[in-house]
């Protein structure tokens, strides 16, 4: 087993095609035999559903350390208009520009739009079969134009990759555009915990993100709690063991009104050792 890889390690040991076979290619109930996928799946699907924004208004998105993955871009494709996507290592914001310029070698994220876009759309897969916008009632060419036409809408609202890092004084490397624009929604997923030192500089961090939020704007964070590593293959990245009090205190400290914050135990005895994912959201205090 290699050594433990932490954060600066991530420029040279972490493959992007190798964490996205391992975690996003197994996106259906039946195929994701671990459970690994599909809770975050609704947890992205629940937000975005439930989230409005005042009409009229250019709605502003910041994913904050996505690494090589767009699953919550997907999901937050019909409800906002300018997506900036921030990204540590440049392997990872190139597996991203890949997937848009169309590289026939990049990650294929076809099953997840169809569930974001069909399965999951309009009440689809609940049991309403009736519904003629749900896939009985389409042809497969519809649900094909559906999908391509989701996909090139993601590609188009990507407006900036840009670089981030959690030791830096400013978090975020945003284009000149951006830096006086704060966003409507600010999210970051199993990010935050793979890049922190301590208990302070992961409050520190969330306290960052918020100030990059308007106020009554959103913060959106899910991860795993108690976990001290997880393996891509070979590779054994270090985590740091959050709990859910530090990131219910963090959240409220940065100024975040807790909407909603739920755990899931799980229990992974090879891929990590973590004891519950977690998603939470919530809004920016007027005041801050």
């Amino acid at each position: 087993m290699a050594n433990l890889r932490y954060t600066e390690d991530y420029h040279t040991y972490f493959d992007p095609k190798t964490y996205l076979e391992l975690f996003y290619k197994k996106f259906k109930v039946e195929d994701d035999t671990d459970g690994s996928a599909m809770p975050f799946i609704k947890a992205f699907h629940e937000f975005w559903s439930n989230f409005t924004a005042s009409p009229d208004t250019e709605v502003r998105y910041l994913e904050f350390g996505g690494g090589p993955c767009i699953a919550n871009i997907i999901f937050a494709c019909p409800k906002v208009d300018y997506i900036v996507f921030a990204e540590y290592t440049e392997a990872n914001r190139q597996a991203v520009k890949s997937w848009i310029a169309g590289d026939p070698e990049a990650h294929d994220w076809t099953a997840l739009i169809e569930i974001a876009v069909l399965e999951l759309e309009q009440g689809c897969g609940t049991g309403e079969g009736n519904n003629t916008k749900c896939p009985m009632a389409l042809t497969e060419k519809d649900k094909l134009d559906r999908v391509l036409n989701h996909a090139n809408e993601v590609k188009q609202k990507i407006k900036s990759i840009v670089p981030c890092d959690v030791t830096k004084a400013s978090i975020v490397q945003l284009d000149s555009d951006d830096i006086a624009k704060p966003f409507d929604v600010v999210s970051t997923s199993l990010c935050l915990e793979a890049c922190v030192s301590s208990e302070v500089h992961y409050k520190n961090t969330v306290a960052e993100l918020c100030k990059l939020l308007k106020p009554n704007g959103y913060l959106f964070m899910n991860g795993v709690l108690e976990q001290s590593f997880y393996l891509v293959s070979k590779e054994k990245f270090y985590t740091f063991p959050l709990t859910e009090k530090m990131v219910k205190e963090a959240m409220k400290e940065a100024g975040i009104q807790i909407e909603k914050f739920v755990t899931i135990p799980v229990d992974y005895s090879e891929e990590c050792d973590c004891k519950a994912l977690f998603y939470a959201y919530g809004r920016k205090s007027a005041g801050k």
